[in-house]
């Protein structure tokens, strides 16, 4: 598959709800049946940039069932998995000590798809983009977390996944990331989420942003390539525990 995609996997569940870093571990574990290099891999997190995205999803009176929308920015490196997958199956998710029944896998909907890389911003001229932000996001600062949409530190970590994975850098400048991303307006409040073992504060919301100055139409739609990729990259910290979650609005 040329370009990122996000997947749900929709498993029955029987008893609590899990925490985030309960399932994230449960994830770990079902990528090491199929695929140990790979699992250390993403256990290990040497690559630099996480390849992958994790995120439970929570929907009102489904409390039977866990919906786990994972998101991979580097699909050859899952190749291996899904190849096992399809010959043997789905391996097993293992949950606290229970074993989950797949119920189905969605690849299309409002938090499922895949795109091209070649197909972002492609159509793109305008100077804003909207994001919205569907689970706590916040950016660590020091010793701190800071629950605020800051536009150098939500487009240098989407720039930054972009350069690891994408086949062609951005065409934004560090100086743009830095100093040319303004926030124009924002709808926003703090709401914490539960690791499981620790309280992270962040934000949901909405937040507007322009760019700033005299820019080529290239530079622009780069822009928006990022924006629309911070559906399958996330915000953040903690986005393979269900941090972060963003789509673009158009």
């Amino acid at each position: 598959m040329d370009g990122p995609y996000a997947l749900i996997l929709c498993y029955r569940l029987e008893g609590a709800p899990p925490s985030a870093e309960e399932v994230h571990g449960a994830f770990l574990g079902m990528v090491g049946r199929a695929d140990r290099a790979l699992a250390r891999l993403l256990h290990a997190g040497s690559l630099g940039r996480r390849p992958f995205t994790l995120a439970p999803l929570g929907y009102p009176g489904r409390r039977d069932q866990l919906f786990l929308r994972l998101t991979v920015l580097d699909p050859p490196l899952f190749t291996r998995f899904w190849e096992r997958w399809r010959r043997h199956g789905p391996p097993p998710f293992v949950l606290n000590g229970e074993r989950l029944h797949l119920q189905k896998v969605v690849d299309s909907g409002p938090w499922a798809g895949s795109r091209p890389w070649s197909a972002f911003g492609e159509a793109s001229t305008g100077r804003s983009v909207k994001l919205v932000f569907a689970t706590p996001t916040t950016f660590r600062q020091g010793d701190a977390d800071l629950p605020l949409p800051v536009p150098r530190l939500v487009f240098r970590g989407l720039w930054e996944k972009w350069n690891a994975f994408a086949p062609q850098s951005s065409l934004l400048s560090e100086e743009v990331i830095e100093r040319k991303i303004a926030l124009a307006e924002a709808q926003i409040r703090t709401r914490t989420f539960d690791e499981g073992r620790s309280s992270i504060v962040g934000f949901v919301g909405w937040a507007e942003f322009y760019l700033m100055g005299r820019h080529s139409l290239e530079v622009i739609r780069s822009l928006h390539a990022l924006a629309e990729f911070a559906f399958f990259a996330g915000v953040g910290r903690k986005s393979t525990h269900g941090m972060g979650l963003v789509r673009h609005a158009r």
